[in-house]
C-alpha cells in the first residue's frame, strides 16, 4: 500500500452458488497507531492512515483522557516523526485528575464502534449536554443528516468496509466527517 493510497486491489476467488470465479477486490488498509501519553505507551489502535493527530485526540476524548482541547499541552507525531506513533502531553492539572485512568493496567482497545473494547460499563458514560427542554427538529432534517453519511463515504462503496462518523451542531449544520477502515472477518483472499 502505497503513502496517501488507503485502498488496494487483489484478485481473489469467489465461491457462490457452487461455482468459483476470479476477480478483483478493492480493500481498505490499516495500520496500527502507537499513543503515547506523557511518554508512555498508552495504547495501540488500528486504523486507516490518515488524520493520525485527530484520530488521537478523538481518541483522548471518547475515553476520559481528555475533556476539551485546554487539558492537552500537545499533542504531536513523535521526535522521529514516525506516521504510526502519537506523543500526547497532557497539562499536569488533567494528569492529576485522571491518575488512576492513566496507571489502568487492563486497558483493551478494538477498532469498532467504541463499545467493544471497554473494560467497565461505567467507561461507556460521556458527558452529553441534554438538548433545551423544547427542542424539536422536522424528521426529514434527521433523515438528511443520516443521507449525508452515505454522500461522504468514499471507501464504503467501493470496499464495503469501513466505518464512518458525522457530527452536526445544535442547527444541524456538519462540522466534522471521518471514514476509516472496518476489517471484515469474513474475508478470504488469496493474493495473485
Amino acid at each position: 500500500m502505497s503513502t496517501g493510497k488507503n485502498t488496494e486491489s487483489y484478485q481473489v476467488i469467489r465461491y457462490e452458488r457452487e461455482v468459483c470465479r476470479t476477480s478483483s477486490l478493492e480493500l481498505i488498509g490499516e495500520e496500527p497507531l502507537l499513543i503515547r501519553i506523557d511518554e508512555k505507551p498508552y495504547s495501540v489502535v488500528m486504523r486507516t492512515p490518515g488524520e493520525e493527530l485527530f484520530h488521537a485526540a478523538g481518541f483522548c476524548l471518547g475515553e476520559g483522557i481528555a475533556d476539551s482541547p485546554d487539558d492537552f499541552m500537545s499533542i504531536g507525531y513523535c521526535k522521529d516523526l514516525d506516521p504510526n506513533v502519537i506523543d500526547i502531553r497532557l497539562k499536569p492539572e488533567r494528569r492529576e485528575k485522571i491518575h488512576d485512568l492513566l496507571e489502568r493496567r487492563g486497558f483493551v482497545s478494538q477498532t469498532s464502534c467504541g463499545i467493544c473494547g471497554k473494560e467497565m460499563i461505567k467507561d461507556l458514560y460521556q458527558i452529553l449536554t441534554p438538548a433545551e427542554k423544547g427542542f424539536q427538529v422536522e424528521i426529514n432534517r434527521i433523515f438528511d443528516c443520516i443521507n449525508k453519511l452515505s454522500e461522504n463515504q468514499t471507501y464504503y462503496p467501493r470496499t464495503r468496509g469501513s466505518h464512518a462518523a458525522l457530527i452536526f451542531d445544535d442547527q444541524l449544520e456538519m462540522i466534522s466527517f471521518a471514514e476509516s477502515c472496518l476489517k471484515p472477518a469474513s474475508w478470504f483472499y488469496l493474493q495473485g
